[in-house]
């Protein structure tokens, strides 16, 4: 988040007349407390100012019903909205499971491919605020939640925070789409109100943590990966990896990749030559990788890109490597033999390496490595020279 965000300014000579107007800022249940608060807190300055912070740096909404009334007063109150340090959109779709939700529950209505109807949504109100600076939050999330029989497809919930990003003149320094469970995916932009209304965008983008779907026609992919130049730290998955192609078409596609310190793949079908297009510009940049869950395809072979990785980016400090698998559908398993005998390590580099065993004596696997220190590319080719495939049976 954005320390340059100043302080909200203290309120002075509040009234209880006053407080009883911003308590209908807040949801029923909280009213009577914040009231109290406030009454606890009486002229102290200090003590106010941690109530209100308490009560409202966390806006949550629906931007439906009574949650829409209250963000339109929200507007009308300086002295409140200026303590809004995170809006979290989600509805009430989580507690009503088993159950049929009641009539005044906050349930977003979708269209039939399971995207939320933002038309039907305060969505325009929001974005008029965050365009006037009205609001000026560090943070924006959003919680698209729905059920085991429709399971959240991550592509199709960010379009609600396409539809809110797109005009509001936002800067954004981070930005998450990940899947928390099957049911539900968080997608969170971290905003500089400094940069905010300057058309600054993903420009200041520095760290994405995307999890994409199958189809690979990404809004998110393009904004991300093709216009944030300044992007350092990138974290890759993709939802029912089975199904995508070894070379996606905005990898390919993309001719401007940004100089990476850090790469995360996991979740993916993917090929060599696919991911050192990733790293294309990385060389003198890149720290650290990690690949998890990861298949190579295309014949593909992980003791290739290893040692590739380990030989062209010197400035490597960390690597973790965790169940990997290569050839058609992941037949055969990664697992790094003999990387346990004292021969093939020797004592300086065994600090900082740990290893993930499974199985006894006769099926030992060692299908996890991980190094944290300066010799980081020397110990990855010495990894590198000990993988291999093992066909699953």
């Amino acid at each position: 988040m954005s320390d340059l965000n100043p302080s909200p300014p203290t309120p002075r000579l509040v009234s209880a007349g006053m407080v009883d107007e911003w308590s209908h800022l807040l949801p029923g249940p909280e009213r009577s407390a914040f009231v109290g608060a406030c009454t606890e807190a009486g002229a102290d300055d200090g003590r106010l100012q941690s109530v209100l912070g308490r009560y409202f740096s966390t806006w949550k909404t629906s931007l439906m019903a009574d949650d829409l009334s209250r963000l339109q007063v929200l507007a009308i109150y300086v002295q409140i909205r200026d303590y809004v340090k995170v809006i979290c959109l989600e509805d009430d779709s989580d507690e009503f499971e088993e159950t049929s939700p009641s009539e005044s529950s906050a349930i977003w209505p979708r269209h039939e491919d399971g995207q939320v109807a933002a038309e039907a949504l305060g969505v325009g109100l929001l974005k008029a605020m965050l365009a006037a600076q009205q609001l000026r939050p560090d943070r924006l999330e959003i919680r698209d939640k729905r059920s085991v029989r429709a399971p959240s497809d991550p592509e199709t919930a960010a379009i609600l925070a396409r539809n809110i990003l797109d005009g509001a003149d936002l800067a954004v320094t981070a930005f998450i789409l990940r899947k928390e469970s099957p049911m539900t995916t968080i997608i969170a932009a971290e905003l500089s109100a400094e940069h905010q209304g300057q058309g600054t965008g993903f420009s200041i983008l520095r760290t994405a943590d995307l999890c994409l779907s199958q189809d690979l026609n990404s809004y998110w992919a393009d904004q991300i990966l093709l216009h944030a130049p300044a992007l350092k730290e990138l974290s890759l998955s993709f939802w029912q990896p089975r199904h995508m192609p070894h070379t996606p078409p905005f990898i390919l596609d993309n001719k401007a990749w940004p100089a990476l310190e850090k790469l995360e793949l996991s979740m993916a079908m993917l090929s060599a030559p696919i991911i050192m297009v990733i790293l294309s510009k990385s060389e003198q940049s890149l720290t650290g990788v990690s690949f998890r869950l990861t298949t190579l395809g295309n014949n593909s072979t992980w003791a290739e890109l290893l040692s590739r990785i380990g030989n062209e980016f010197p400035h490597l400090t960390w690597f973790k490597l965790t169940h990997l698998s290569e050839g058609p559908i992941g037949q055969s398993q990664i697992t790094f033999l003999d990387l346990d005998k004292h021969s093939v390590v020797s004592k300086p580099y065994k600090t900082g390496l740990k290893m993930l065993q499974k199985g006894s004596a006769g099926t030992k696997r060692i299908p996890g490595v991980e190094y944290g220190g300066p010799d980081a590319n020397h110990v990855l080719r010495i990894v590198a020279e000990c993988a291999v495939a093992a066909s699953v049976h």
